[in-house]
């Protein structure tokens, strides 16, 4: 193995660890009460209590996320497909399955067709083991007693839930394994991307956002990921994550939330809307839930959080031959809509 050979790996596993903190984050965040997740403390080892910034943000992340998920599954019409690109260890379809993640009260499990998980074969491996082991993970699965570990554990071939081990980079190669799964090109289909895309380069994510353009007949794309390099706080932020070794690649190419917006639009998709954290905490949660929110922590350090929360965004967006009208109904909701507490 040569030297640049090294540097990558290097690159990678750092890039795995982050896997790894923000399940950390989701647990503390879950344990303080901010949302329901009976799942995520099967992935950590070692539960740490994180700082009242870091539970807010993975409370907003989860409610934004959670309220397109949960809108697009709702949606009229056929069955619905997700591909959630770089998932690590994610619980959303366990949390979809067991009705923790339902819409209005109402179960979403019947309404999904089939969900799909990319990540590093490593971590693939992990999660399939985890699943193959608990109970309360495998029984939520359909047909569970024919799911397949596939490729010597790098994958796990369920009726209802596709765990595939692969590098996003290569891309061709993920779109064919997808595709041998069940991925089914006529179905709607939500993709997510959580801080995913922002660790490969743009020409990298172009390419994935190519393939969907040209091939997926209705698809809806949803991520989460920094903005905003160029500032005093950006550039502190960027520091700090390169004194950890952490490269933000796509970063450069979209630092605003009108060049999130273009990604997509420039690709011919229909409709693309972005919005940083602080316009969902302050438009798009109810008072009431904010209230709620306040009494778990205080939260002193005002000032930063807003300061951080300006650098993160989720953006959705629409490409629909079929559905047009009722993907554009997707938008995000008040979060009593979606998610019981």
């Amino acid at each position: 193995m040569n030297f640049l050979d090294d540097e990558v790996k290097t690159s990678d596993d750092i890039v795995r660890g982050t896997n790894d903190d923000a399940t950390v984050s989701r647990l503390s965040a879950v344990n303080l009460g901010y949302f329901q997740d009976p799942f995520v403390k099967l992935f950590v080892k070692k539960p740490t209590r994180r700082s009242p910034i870091i539970n807010r943000g993975t409370f907003i992340r989860s409610y934004a996320i959670d309220s397109i998920v949960s809108q697009f599954l709702n949606m009229p019409g056929p069955k619905k497909q997700i591909v959630a690109l770089g998932a690590g260890f994610d619980t959303r379809y366990f949390n979809i399955k067991a009705g923790i993640l339902n819409y209005n009260g109402n179960s979403l499990s019947e309404n999904l067709s089939k969900y799909f998980e990319i990540d590093f074969s490593d971590i693939t491996m992990k999660k399939a083991m985890m699943i193959k082991r608990r109970k309360e993970l495998s029984s939520l699965m359909t047909e569970a007693d024919q799911a397949k570990i596939g490729r010597g554990g790098m994958d796990l071939l369920g009726k209802d839930y596709c765990l595939l081990g692969g590098d996003l980079r290569n891309w061709s190669d993920i779109a064919n394994s997808l595709l041998k799964a069940g991925l089914n090109i006529e179905l709607p289909t939500l993709f997510l991307s959580e801080c995913v895309f922002i660790y490969i380069t743009p020409e990298e994510s172009n390419t994935i956002l190519k393939w969907i353009t040209e091939n997926m007949r209705n698809a809806m794309f949803t991520l989460y990921e920094q903005i905003k390099p160029d500032d005093a706080f950006g550039k502190m932020m960027i520091r700090n994550l390169k004194s950890r070794n952490i490269e933000l690649k796509g970063l450069q190419a979209f630092p605003d939330l009108i060049h999130q917006e273009r990604r997509f639009k420039d690709l011919g998709w229909e409709n693309a809307k972005a919005v940083d954290m602080n316009t969902i905490h302050d438009k798009y949660l109810n008072r009431s839930e904010i209230l709620r929110m306040s009494k778990l922590e205080i939260l002193d350090e005002l000032e930063e959080w807003h300061l951080l929360s300006a650098h993160y965004c989720v953006a959705w967006a629409v490409h629909s031959a079929d559905f047009s009208q009722e993907f554009n109904t997707v938008q995000l909701q008040p979060h009593q809509q979606t998610m019981n507490i």
